[in-house]
């Protein structure tokens, strides 16, 4: 499609946040560098990682004049994409994480469906690598589809297209005013129910494309697989945050909520006593949220474990939770036998 360039041929913006991927960091660069489609600007902003990474981001840079390289102390994610974003020219912006990968025509496919479609953003189909075995995600259908106005909020209620900023091609323009709050964890869930929002207020418009372009590593160092403190709190936040601003509409939004509900109460047992008087106010709203709802994810298509943690989470008591740590740890144990995760 994009065989010469010319000066109306679109730039597109490629963000990567990075901290301490040595190990994974080459395969992503080189997938992006790979693209079928060339007219790109990759901004890597280097987090103050402590491995070898920012040497590996130079390295990038002094072979590819393409790529600019951003080193920065240890600020936190929502930083280094803000950043990225600081720096940009594209007409077209997309982010990919560092210990991700694309397909080489990656690129090239959501830039066709964009210009095609006139659509503000381009949602591919993803899949999940584990060690030694891939996941196709069913999510989303088998045809492309684009979606405006009230469908888009709800298709993004149904986490038709993920909650996740990286691997969607957005037009520039859709960040324009919108920056990712730092310090958070989770930051992206309620930064797309900001940005799909406002397209959909704005009258723009989603093309979701049932090709498989992104690669997504499943870590079990990840924020979402290590339950700290501040990462249960701030994925509460996040989903709570989502549920609210999307009115509940669906039960997937429920769901999400009540998975964090679980991730808190497994893990507080574990908490200094510091933590466990900072979790007291995220706590109440986790039990206000489990009454409100009883009756319908009581009723509902719910698994055993989600209806579990929404009886056993409107109490305090530490019995209550280690029922649901029980409970938790079952199905952990079995998704373990199930999958391998990377480091």
């Amino acid at each position: 499609m994009f065989k010469e360039y010319t000066d109306k041929s679109p730039l597109v913006s490629v963000i990567i946040p990075v901290y301490n991927v040595s190990r994974y960091l080459p395969q992503c660069i080189d997938g992006v560098v790979a693209q079928t489609y060339q007219n790109l600007e990759i901004i890597i902003i280097d987090d103050g990682s402590t491995d070898e990474s920012g040497s590996i981001c130079d390295q990038y840079a002094k072979r590819y004049n393409r790529i600019q390289v951003i080193h920065s102390e240890n600020l936190g994610l929502a930083s280094a994409r803000n950043r990225g974003l600081e720096n940009i020219c594209g007409d077209y912006l997309l982010f990919i994480d560092s210990d991700d990968w694309i397909e080489p025509h990656a690129v090239e496919t959501l830039l066709k469906a964009a210009l095609q479609t006139d659509a503000d953003i381009v949602a591919p189909r993803k899949c999940f690598e584990f060690v030694g075995m891939t996941v196709h995600d069913e999510e989303g259908g088998e045809c492309r589809r684009t979606y405006s106005g009230q469908d888009l909020l709800l298709a993004m209620a149904d986490a038709k297209f993920g909650n996740h900023v990286w691997g969607k091609l957005y037009k520039a323009e859709c960040f324009k005013e919108i920056r990712f709050p730092d310090g958070y964890n989770y930051e992206d869930v309620l930064i797309t129910v900001r940005v799909m929002t406002q397209t959909a207020e704005k009258g723009g418009s989603l093309t979701f494309l049932p090709d498989e372009l992104i690669h997504f590593r499943v870590r079990k160092s990840s924020i979402s697989h290590t339950h700290t403190f501040k990462n249960n709190n701030d994925s509460w936040k996040a989903y709570y945050g989502r549920y609210k601003a999307l009115s509940g509409s669906r039960e997937k939004l429920l769901s999400e909520c009540i998975e964090s509900i679980r991730r808190m109460w497994i893990s507080f047992p574990g908490y200094s006593k510091e933590e466990k008087v900072k979790a007291q106010k995220t706590i109440r709203e986790m039990q206000a949220f489990s009454r409100k709802n009883f009756h319908r994810i009581m009723s509902g298509d719910f698994s055993k474990y989600e209806k579990m943690t929404c009886l056993f989470s409107q109490s305090r008591s530490l019995l209550a939770m280690r029922l649901v740590t029980l409970g938790s740890r079952i199905k952990e144990d079995f998704r373990s036998k199930q999958y391998t995760y990377f480091d």
